[in-house]
């Protein structure tokens, strides 16, 4: 596309266009190039402000200070996603609680039509910093977890928990790597009109004034009724609350990840993860696991459970005992997606070999997928190649299991096709589910979110 230049032809073609057709060619510039258009003049200047701030990505927190103190209000406001990281410029600088607290409560105050928030944080908040994400009536994705590379950084639930509580219209939540709170909360707290519930501690703890009177732990997150979507990863859910019956319930979760806590034992992490089914599973269509789903006194129920993923963190020796579990929690499941690294693919088709014709309800729709490696709890991103590795290149061992799975599914009345691509992967993951395919994937590309802001270019640029 050619921008428009400072002469008068390409001045005249661009303005005799619709404004609703320049602001979607906005739309799909890159940062760079709106940062050139919006210099022409100041209706494009205006034009491109909208384009400009809806995502926006700072990565340290002197960066937040620098936005802070360099973007104008009016311009600020145009911000629909916001991915804030508050971690030093170095481990020497260490950020205060009041001062990354006051940094987000004023970003916050300034983006009143926020809809996706990302926080990394290098600190709990400060209790007073609560009210301001009550003001964020739009706001309906939130994703927390402790800076990365801060690795004694540790936030509590209860700063997270009432921070979820705080927004009005929560649809999306996604934490990882939280802190419990110790001692627990008694269940008398929970109930609703209890004369014995303890007085908060802490704004973060009650919240006075807001929404919600019970205390800011992991199973009050259950008492949001907007909440659809919840992501809970590499965070201990053995708070008792979540095998009670008398825990309260004001959600109606459509989907839900649960991934393995690394301090726990696969036993208990099963555990856990069956409590939090169960409370939750009444209105559940699609669950995503990395820990395994232990069988209980209490019948796992899960009426309207259509697909079921795990992840490369799942053990291969809970498949079987899962998707019995799964299969006969009364639902409709019918996708499974089983994803895994190169080092399990041999134990996995075993034990879905193994599992398949045990498993009543079918046919499934198997989707295997297999990485190469990990990093920690995330998924290692190899260097960007042309294609993909296709199966044939998997050593003879691989191949055979594979082949052995194949014999499984076909004996059980559900063919699996076995697929070597050397294709980009299809973006809409769900297209696939249909197919019953085995993929070998080497390449995992991933997308950093938003525009990343450095401090430079918002004064160079000469925007403002």
């Amino acid at each position: 596309m050619v921008l428009p230049s400072t002469s008068s032809a390409s001045h005249s073609c661009w303005f005799t266009l619709p404004v609703e057709i320049q602001l979607t060619i906005t739309q799909l510039l890159d940062i760079n190039t709106l940062l050139s258009l919006c210099l022409v003049s100041r209706y494009n200047h205006t034009l491109c402000l909208p384009a400009i701030y809806n995502s926006v990505t700072i990565s340290t927190f002197s960066r937040l200070q620098h936005f802070l103190d360099h973007v104008p209000v009016d311009h600020a406001s145009h911000i629909r996603a916001l991915d804030i990281s508050t971690d030093a410029a170095s481990s020497s600088n260490a950020i205060s609680q009041t001062a990354c607290s006051d940094a987000l409560s004023r970003i916050l105050s300034l983006a009143p039509r926020l809809r996706s928030l990302s926080l990394r944080l290098s600190t709990d908040l400060s209790p007073l910093a609560i009210p301001s994400f009550s003001a964020l009536e739009h706001l309906t994705d939130l994703a927390v977890e402790p800076c990365r590379n801060v690795i004694q950084t540790k936030l509590s639930e209860h700063t997270v928990v009432a921070i979820a509580r705080a927004l009005p219209n929560l649809k999306s939540l996604s934490i990882t790597r939280i802190a419990r709170a110790t001692p627990s909360w008694p269940l008398d707290a929970w109930r609703d009109g209890s004369t014995r519930r303890p007085p908060p501690t802490s704004v973060a703890d009650g919240y006075p004034g807001g929404p919600h009177s019970s205390p800011a732990t992991l199973p009050s997150l259950f008492s949001i009724p907007t909440l659809r979507h919840l992501a809970i990863h590499n965070t201990s859910l053995g708070d008792p609350l979540f095998a009670s019956p008398d825990l309260p319930v004001s959600c109606q979760l459509e989907s839900i990840e649960i991934g393995a806590f690394e301090s726990a034992s696969p036993s208990e992490n099963a555990r856990w993860c069956s409590h939090v089914l169960q409370r939750v599973g009444s209105h559940l269509r699609s669950v995503e696991l990395s820990s395994g789903v232990a069988c209980t006194a209490e019948r796992l129920s899960l009426p309207a459970l259509e697909r079921a993923r795990l992840t490369p963190l799942f053990s291969p020796s809970h498949l079987p005992s899962t998707l019995r579990v799964l299969a006969a929690a009364g639902g409709s499941l019918r996708h499974i997606h089983v994803e895994c690294l190169t080092v399990d693919l041999e134990d996995v088709c075993e034990e879905l070999s193994e599992c398949v014709e045990h498993v009543n309800g079918g046919p499934y729709n198997l989707r295997l997928r297999v990485f190469p490696a990990l990093e920690g709890d995330v998924l290692a991103v190899p260097p960007v190649t042309s294609d993909c590795v296709p199966v044939t290149s998997l050593d003879k061992n691989a191949q055979d299991a594979l082949s052995r799975l194949e014999d499984a599914f076909s004996s059980a009345g559900t063919p699996i096709s076995i697929v070597g691509s050397n294709a980009p992967q299809q973006a809409d993951e769900e297209q696939d589910w249909d197919d019953l395919t085995v993929v070998d994937e080497s390449a995992v590309s991933m997308e950093m979110k938003g525009a990343v802001i450095g401090e430079d270019p918002w004064t160079q640029a000469g925007v403002w």
